[in-house]
């Protein structure tokens, strides 16, 4: 039993305390801010979070974000520690030169994503904004080292200690923006589409479609056979999107017949998640609309959720999910780069820094998005692999979970997406290599 002492119990303390001894090292603890009854318990095991030690015990020293209930621009006092870069670093005698706690807290939370920063050209918020990116250190599951820091000062303190064991997993998810390059578009749709190649003189692509629409071609997009045909055994989830037509939503109706069937069947050996529209983070009405749209063709509940393009306004995104029962999110990640958003390789909670409370909603980050290594980083095939493995490796070593994110259309195999099977194809080797767990069972 751990019994920790600090001056001031507060919903911070609680969440960041419940997430490292609980959830991750598997720790029965309690909290007290009684200092008579901390002094004279008994406890095998006693640690002190604050401004100052109170016994011999081991002794942490707190930064004031914890204890706060606002949201301001912090000083960090990044610093190294162990050969690690570290945030809230301190020179107080105490087991840690840094503030492993708010360090933690600062990245679960995304407080910085509530700062007044620049956003993209999406209005999200920008990747180069974010202390781990200036840090350089967004390819890695920094918490996860911060963790391995601590396992070492409890077990000095206490040999005997027994930490919880976790399993690598994998997560394979597809995000289904574009359920088809042609078909089963209304007739507006399909003749401004050609209307447009022809006036660009884009003669092939013009004759792909015609054929494509008389049934003499596959729909380049109509990848899903290929799919599960090489992931074979693995379930994975995907999101569609269910927003009305518009600039970034290009979805086929959801009355059209063909694409509920598709739905349909895919529901049948996979989780389907809901992808929520664009527009809806103009209306956030949308999202219950999509949402029961995509359960009454399904005829199952909708439980998880990943933003289309990524939108994500902390926590005005997230508190509507939580309005209409969504459970599990996977959104944390960027489009521009890969790596650990949050600082780590691992599920967590979102709490919500403007209420100052932890909810139910779990948040799945992802490693990396197909777009981000082609488009936006321009990878070689080979330089993509090396950064799969890399992840996956990562992964592994911290016990994590590796969510890779991939499109209908990316696998294609044509156009700027020729031969990129082969980096989901090395993907999928790799998770194989190392014998992950799948998430979705």
């Amino acid at each position: 039993m751990l019994l920790i002492y600090t001056t001031d119990i507060t919903n911070r303390i609680r969440y960041v305390m419940q997430y490292v001894f609980d959830e991750r090292l598997g720790i029965e603890y309690s909290i007290t801010n009684n200092k008579e009854a901390f002094i004279s318990n008994t406890s095998v095991l006693k640690i002190v979070y604050g401004k100052e030690n109170i016994s011999e015990e081991l002794f942490f020293y707190a930064e004031e974000l914890l204890f706060e209930n606002n949201i301001k621009k912090n000083v960090l006092n990044e610093s190294a520690y162990n050969n690690l870069p570290v945030l809230f670093s301190h020179n107080k005698k105490a087991a840690l030169q840094f503030d492993i706690f708010a360090a933690i807290f600062y990245l679960l939370s995304r407080y910085e994503e509530y700062l007044n920063e620049p956003l993209d050209k999406h209005k999200n918020y920008n990747y180069q904004n974010s202390i781990l990116y200036k840090l350089k250190i967004l390819d890695t599951p920094i918490i996860e080292q911060w963790m391995e820091l601590l396992k070492d000062i409890l077990l000095r303190k206490l040999p005997s200690l027994q930490f919880k064991k976790h399993t690598a997993k994998f997560g394979l998810s597809f995000d289904i923006d574009v359920a088809y390059a042609y078909k089963n578009r209304n007739a507006g749709r399909v003749i401004g589409g050609i209307s447009k190649k022809m006036l660009q003189l884009d003669v092939n692509e013009t004759k792909r479609q015609l054929l494509t629409l008389a049934n003499k071609k596959e729909d380049i997009f109509d990848t899903y056979d290929y799919i599960f045909s090489t992931i074979k055994t693995k379930k994975p989830v995907f999101f569609f999107n269910m927003g009305l037509y518009g600039r970034f939503d290009k979805n086929p109706s959801s009355r059209n017949k063909k694409f509920r069937e598709l739905i349909k069947n895919i529901s049948e050996k996979a989780v389907v998640g809901l992808h929520p529209s664009y527009s809806s983070n103009r209306n956030k009405n949308f999202v219950s609309l999509e949402k029961n749209k995509l359960e009454k063709i399904i005829d199952k509940p909708v439980l998880m959720s990943r933003q289309h393009y990524l939108k994500l306004k902390f926590p005005d995104t997230y508190r509507n999910l939580i309005n209409n029962n969504f459970i599990e999110d996977y959104t944390v990640g960027y489009s521009a780069v890969y790596g650990f958003r949050a600082g780590t390789c691992n599920s967590f909670l979102f709490f919500d820094l403007k209420k100052n409370e932890t909810t139910n909603l779990r948040l799945f980050p992802f490693s990396y998005m197909d777009v981000t290594l082609n488009n936006y980083l321009q990878l070689s095939i080979e330089e993509a692999k090396k950064i799969v493995s890399n992840l996956i490796s990562t992964i592994y070593k911290y016990e994590g979970i590796f969510i890779p994110l991939w499109h209908n259309s990316t696998l294609c195999d044509c156009n700027e997406w020729k031969d990129w099977r082969k980096v989901f194809e090395y993907t999928l080797k790799e998770i194989d290599n190392k014998n992950f767990e799948n998430l979705f069972k």
